[in-house]
């Protein structure tokens, strides 16, 4: 099989990582950043690396563009593309449209956190796949197959309400994180000491349901200890209201299910 991906990024990295890996994968990278380009072949030496804006000469299955979701629009008037190859973009927001000058005939989207420096497990990355086509369909699906990623078929409207929900359960969670870490170091304590808990946490919100195992002043409208934690964040109000909104919502939820 033939890929050739555009970007240079950490979906970018990961694809190539995992592809690279395969010795029935022929890949092709094209990116703007040279340096990063030049760095990728040095750790992929299989990677064969293009210049220009055309990839009509290198009969291509698959081209999977991979690069922030303001930047599609410029990577489809930028580059000229095979009417033989399936295109398909990575991201999780943005609907399967059809520039002018070429079909954009399929979705790639791994619903997965990507940072470059930690190792991805594929086997437990959904790839929710989306197809103009019968035939475009299946290639993404062998694709996803190579890099051994479940595979869920669904619609634009599915996959932008996933997504949705990914950047709650992922991005806003970590950030949390992050809160609690400086909260912490106001004291000299290292926030690892939290992991047990975070890991519990997720661990029972699927073995059971996130409504069910709530716990914490907020859920048992434990007035005393909410006022004593909000009087002890008066001097960062950006953590203030965040804490105030989560008890509100789950105080609000909590009497939906009662």
């Amino acid at each position: 099989m033939k890929i050739a991906i555009i970007g240079t990024g950490n979906v970018a990295y990961h694809l190539i990582r995992k592809f690279s890996e395969s010795e029935s994968i022929v890949l092709y990278v094209l990116g703007r950043n040279k340096d990063s380009l030049l760095g990728l072949q040095q750790e992929f030496p299989n990677l064969r690396l293009l210049s220009g804006y055309s990839l009509e000469h290198i009969h291509v299955d698959l081209i999977l563009i991979c690069v922030k979701d303001d930047s599609l629009n410029a990577v489809f008037h930028q580059y000229r593309f095979p009417n033989y190859a399936v295109v398909a973009h990575t991201s999780g927001s943005q609907f399967l449209e059809q520039p002018s000058h070429h079909p954009f005939n399929g979705v790639f989207y791994p619903l997965q956190s990507f940072s470059k420096q930690i190792p991805l497990n594929w086997s437990k990355t959904p790839m929710l796949l989306e197809a103009a086509s019968e035939n475009a369909y299946k290639i993404l699906e062998k694709a996803a197959s190579l890099l051994g990623a479940p595979t869920f078929e669904v619609n634009q409207q599915q996959r932008f309400r996933i997504h949705m929900a990914a950047v709650i359960t992922s991005n806003f969670i970590n950030h949390l994180i992050g809160k609690a870490e400086e909260l912490l170091q106001k004291d000299q304590i290292d926030y690892h000491i939290l992991q047990p808990l975070i890991e519990e946490t997720i661990r029972k919100a699927f073995i059971s349901h996130p409504s069910e195992v709530q716990t914490g002043p907020a859920i048992r409208q434990d007035e005393t200890i909410l006022n004593k934690h909000l009087i002890a964040l008066e001097n960062d109000e950006a953590l203030q209201k965040i804490y105030t909104d989560m008890t509100k919502s789950i105080q609000k939820t909590g009497n939906l299910d009662s």
